[in-house]
């Protein structure tokens, strides 16, 4: 029966018992997620130490975040390595690749370098069940976590079924199939050691163990042949690659990488394409072979990669003309979504519009309003950042934010600004919900903010877009730090992604 990605990963965390269970919404995790009965967090870095309370107590747990939640959750991740964890805990990071949701593209297989974890790469739903199991398999083994990483091109896909497909790497692998039962609890023996000795002990059996896993989960197809080109390839890619008839090595884990089977495989042909997604990640480690192929050489595109693209290659090859890159892509070109005509906001935003100073806006509903006709905000570094910025600005800075950007990482920016006496106007929009993710519930911070702003001001809309800039100019024009609190109702937020 064909499956898809929130099935199979349904299936795989009741097959492997995992009770806590996390996510952050996003695109294009926000379905997934949710299907898989997760619990929201107001951030990617408390999802993860909840997360870590749980195994520690010899429960098994899940994060699912998208690519940028891993920039967040990144500190505890890296610690959890040398301090170790109990039961098995596995980062399940959505890769937007485009970007169609997000403001960067990132590959996310970099974090299994920079923290030392594990991360497995698969390429269908099929994959993704057996990636599941095979993770929490190897995380308990290491006593660390483990990291899945799942593109918007897999979350899109479908399996004939949940048996990996002919030539997966996880159809050579056994640690999928063997999953023991859950309980270990958190081992406090490790304060005996420093925290140098704690690297050394991760090193020591960590390592080892991670490395016979990468190079169980390896599968070629045909076996052992050689010739003048080859394709290594991971994710996604490997089953366009596998279709062009090529001799062709597939990597279940991006990290490590199953050294022993790429040197041999490098060893057999003259030239070795690399088929991966978005970045040269794998490519850039083979890059000393002097034989490898990809982004870095001009033969790819960065992004997503199609069967059409890795012909492409072929003939440039062949030619030995290297690929010309394509123009920056711009917003008029593409479907872009705009801020919705029923949006009770529409008046705070053309107010803002009207200002003449730089408006620091968040990764929420008003990055949306960055173009003609409501170009009401200049500046989006990410989500939560608005206020943090709008507080190192020269003149008196004014940051909009939606409730939960707020609650997510913008209280610190405006403890920072109340603490450092910065002059600021802060607009926190109060909607209630996570509009542009599916309208999941936020938390109400109404009385967090009195504590901090005492003078706080209400403004409950629908008000004129003509008194708003009225009251925001006489804000600016006072010394200290205002915060509004405007207050209205989200029609129709965005269905979940």
């Amino acid at each position: 029966m064909p499956i898809g990605p929130e099935d199979a990963l349904k299936l795989a965390l009741d097959m492997a018992g995992v009770v806590e269970r996390a996510y952050v919404p996003g695109y294009p995790v926000t379905s997934l997620a949710m299907a898989a009965g997760s619990k929201m967090a107001v951030n990617e870095k408390t999802a993860l130490e909840r997360c870590l309370g749980a195994s520690a107590s010899g429960r098994r747990a899940l994060v699912v975040v998208k690519q940028l939640g891993m920039n967040v959750l990144s500190d505890p991740l890296a610690i959890s390595a040398t301090h170790t964890i109990g039961a098995g805990l596995v980062v399940l990071a959505g890769d937007d690749l485009g970007p169609r949701g997000s403001q960067l593209e990132m590959d996310s297989r970099n974090y299994g370098p920079v923290t030392g974890l594990p991360v497995l790469d698969p390429a269908d739903p099929a994959d993704l069940y057996c990636a599941v199991l095979e993770a929490y398999s190897i995380s308990e083994e290491i006593m660390a976590p483990a990291i899945i990483r799942a593109s918007s091109r897999l979350l899109g896909a479908v399996s004939p079924g949940l048996q990996p497909r002919e030539g997966s790497p996880f159809s050579t692998s056994e640690a999928w199939r063997s999953l023991s039962a859950g309980g270990r609890r958190f081992d406090r023996s490790i304060w005996d050691l420093t925290a140098r000795g704690r690297h050394q002990r991760f090193r020591q059996r960590a390592h080892p163990a991670m490395q016979r896993a990468s190079s169980a989960a390896v599968s070629e197809m045909p076996e052992r042949s050689s010739g003048s080109l080859g394709i290594i390839a991971s994710g996604p890619p490997s089953i366009e690659a596998a279709a062009l008839g090529l001799p062709v090595l597939m990597t279940a884990y991006a990290n490590p990488i199953p050294w022993p089977a790429v040197l041999d495989f490098l060893s057999r042909y003259q030239t070795v394409m690399v088929a991966e997604e978005p970045g040269p990640f794998l490519e850039s480690h083979l890059l000393a072979s002097g034989k490898v192929i990809g982004r870095l050489s001009g033969h790819l595109p960065y992004g997503w990669v199609e069967k059409e693209d890795l012909k492409a290659a072929l003939k440039i090859l062949s030619n030995e003309k290297p690929l010309i890159e394509s123009q920056p892509q711009r917003a008029s070109d593409r479907y872009k979504k705009t801020i919705c005509d029923s949006c009770p906001f529409r008046p705070l935003l053309e107010a803002l519009s009207r200002i003449e100073v730089l408006v620091a806006g968040d990764a929420g509903c008003v990055i949306q309003a960055n173009r003609p006709p409501l170009p009401a905000v200049d500046l989006v570094y990410g989500l939560g950042s608005s206020i943090g910025v709008a507080s190192g600005l020269k003149t008196k800075g004014l940051a909009v934010i939606g409730d939960f950007a707020l609650a997510h990482s913008g209280i610190c920016g405006l403890i920072d600004a109340l603490w450092q006496k910065r002059d600021l106007v802060v607009v926190v929009i109060q909607n209630r919900v996570a509009a542009m993710t599916g309208g999941q519930e936020t938390p109400d911070l109404t009385s967090v903010l009195l504590t901090l702003v005492p003078d706080l001001i209400y403004v409950d809309m629908p008000r004129s877009a003509e008194q708003l800039e009225s009251l925001i100019r006489g804000e600016l024009a006072r010394p200290g730090t205002s915060v509004l609190l405007v207050r209205g109702t989200c029609p129709a937020p965005r269905t979940a992604e």
